[in-house]
């Protein structure tokens, strides 16, 4: 893999992004996400997965904007198109998936840990953020859908509507994370709450999520690839 680092620990993988600097969703590299997640879904060796960025500053800061400049547009709906199955895949994704939230959140970064199952945060730096209604983006539906499917209408709406940046301990109290823990703590604390996820039941943990995502895939899949056609 070119942007992502595999480290397994006793059944736990962590999974490091390294795209530049910001972890920025371009095209190749929500295509690299999608497959080391298809990948670690189907490895037995990994029981849970942490997600984490390989820079202090940033977890991940949005859409890949300059790439995205340099696209046509029907290269700009194959990536979107594949920004939505990055979600659903998210969603149903069989085994536990921790967000070790080490530095600046927003936009697309954030829906997309938005469908994790915990996240935690730092406490001393770092924003989360969708600043979509400030800067004239709207969301898609699969994005509304996995965003309340993760966070619940009321936080997703409070979050959304305002735009604010929150910082992790405010981020608690909103009910975006899980938790907000000191800069050295944030990988620590992750993989500690995924060994403890890593001992649910199979298959009952992977079924129960996809039964539950059910209303999550069939917006993906019967409505976002309309919007995107539509510009």
């Amino acid at each position: 893999m070119k942007w992502l680092e595999e480290k397994i620990e006793a059944g736990v993988t962590v999974l490091t992004m390294n795209y530049e600097n910001e972890n920025r969703m371009s095209g190749p590299f929500t295509k690299e996400l999608r497959e080391a997640l298809a990948g670690l879904e189907r490895d037995e060796q990994v029981k849970a997965v942490v997600v984490t960025g390989g820079h202090e500053k940033f977890f991940s800061n949005g859409l890949d904007l300059n790439w995205m400049g340099q696209q046509d547009k029907e290269t700009l709906n194959s990536f979107m198109l594949d920004v939505t199955r990055l979600l659903k895949e998210t969603a149903l994704f069989g085994k536990p998936l921790i967000g070790a939230i080490n530095g600046h959140t927003f936009g697309l970064g954030t829906i997309w840990a938005s469908g994790f199952d915990f996240r935690i945060m730092r406490e001393d730096r770092g924003w989360v953020c969708f600043p979509e209604m400030d800067i004239n983006i709207p969301f898609l539906p699969g994005m509304i859908a996995i965003c309340e499917h993760g966070l619940g209408k009321r936080t997703f709406r409070e979050m959304a509507w305002s735009a604010k940046r929150y910082p992790g301990p405010e981020a608690v109290a909103v009910g975006w994370a899980r938790e907000a823990v000191a800069k050295d703590e944030v990988l620590p604390s992750s993989i500690e709450l995924a060994r403890f996820m890593a001992q649910k039941a199979q298959p009952a943990f992977a079924l129960t999520k996809k039964r539950w995502a059910r209303e999550v895939v069939r917006i993906i899949d019967e409505l976002d690839p309309e919007v995107i056609k539509e510009g």
